[in-house]
């Protein structure tokens, strides 16, 4: 059977032709999670602009599966000229606005964060247990889109951000989201130490619909204030099965101090190693970052020096897209083989 995806809109042209082909990218690499090495293709119908492909059944997990699709706004049967809807499926246990309410200047878009996440998890060794409850970082997760489009995907995610404002924000907004919809939860604080000296506080809200669920089938949501050079002092052990982050944009990052400012690529070559030792065997990290400042190779020779193998070829080396004047956003993902 065939399977037509109609594309989220866009408003900007330019960034929507991108999208077409950042789409078609991010589908191929889930298909193959389901054994599916299907051709996925560009078309047109009525004017609508879709992605295809062929598949040997729409099954639940394939349903489950196009239910993540960041850019997806409809997913369609082809039956010669008709478009014959199918319901994506899939719980939807925490809304699927979470992601989308906090409005701020410089937030990336929740659907290209939501590929990013999608990126990460279908290229590591767990991609077929996307349907289970797996954990996700963010390293740098700023006000928390990354952990939001995971929460609502019904995985685990942990973040870590040295931005208090930005953590304040994040942990009054999920407070307030769980009280309007109602949801059953429990929040829990801990303060960090490294070396013997505080270094962060951590957040951990335990999430569900309802109070059997609470006890029987939480998801969690865990927010360290604190240093990303020292996510490996935060998350001891290996404890997650992908990595997404979309790096700052410009050339600097905050320190440890959270007062100087240090070189990005420098920070990241320390905090990659960092970052590393919390992975599983077999997971994936997928990093976003400006190509004027950062090049795509240079990031990959990161990556590899810090342990992690990066994936090259086909999809892999088509993420490049324009986002506006000074920003020509990359994609590097990368593989913990656990070597």
């Amino acid at each position: 059977m065939t399977i037509a995806v109609l594309l989220w809109p866009h408003a900007n042209a330019r960034y929507f032709e991108s999208v077409k082909t950042l789409a078609a990218s991010e589908l191929t690499v889930m298909l193959r999670a389901l054994d599916e090495n299907a051709e996925v293709r560009h078309c047109e119908m009525n004017g609508l602009p879709l992605l295809t492909f062929d598949v040997r059944e729409f099954d639940d997990r394939m349903r489950r599966l196009m239910s993540l699709l960041s850019c997806a706004y409809a997913v369609f049967e082809v039956r010669g000229e008709a478009l014959l809807p199918l319901m994506p499926g899939g719980p939807q246990r925490f809304g699927g606005d979470l992601s989308g309410i906090l409005k701020y200047k410089g937030k990336t878009n929740e659907n290209f964060t939501g590929m990013l996440l999608n990126l990460a998890v279908f290229s590591s060794d767990f991609a077929g247990k996307f349907d289970q409850p797996i954990s996700i970082l963010d390293p740098m997760c700023g006000r928390g889109t990354t952990l939001f489009e995971a929460l609502r995907r019904d995985w685990d995610a942990s973040g870590v951000e040295i931005d208090k404002t930005d953590v304040g924000e994040l942990t009054r907004f999920v407070k307030k989201y769980a009280e309007y919809n109602h949801l059953k939860h429990k929040t829990e604080t801990a303060s960090m130490t490294a070396d013997g000296k505080n270094a962060g506080q951590r957040t951990r809200f335990v999430l569900a619909e309802n109070a059997n669920a609470l006890r029987e089938n939480p998801r969690t949501l865990t927010v360290t204030l604190g240093d990303t050079l020292l996510t490996d002092r935060f998350y001891k052990g290996r404890c997650f099965h992908a990595l997404a982050c979309d790096l700052p944009y410009g050339v600097q990052h905050e320190s440890r101090d959270g007062q100087s400012k240090v070189a990005l690529d420098k920070m990241m070559g320390r905090a990659l190693k960092a970052w590393s030792k919390t992975l599983f065997p077999g997971a994936a990290v997928a990093l976003s970052f400006n190509a004027n400042t950062l090049p795509l190779e240079q990031a990959r020779r990161m990556l590899a020096d810090a342990g992690l193998e990066p994936l090259t070829g086909g999809v892999y080396d088509g993420f490049a897209h324009w986002v506006e004047q000074a920003i020509t956003r990359d994609i590097a993902i990368a593989r913990y083989t656990g070597k």
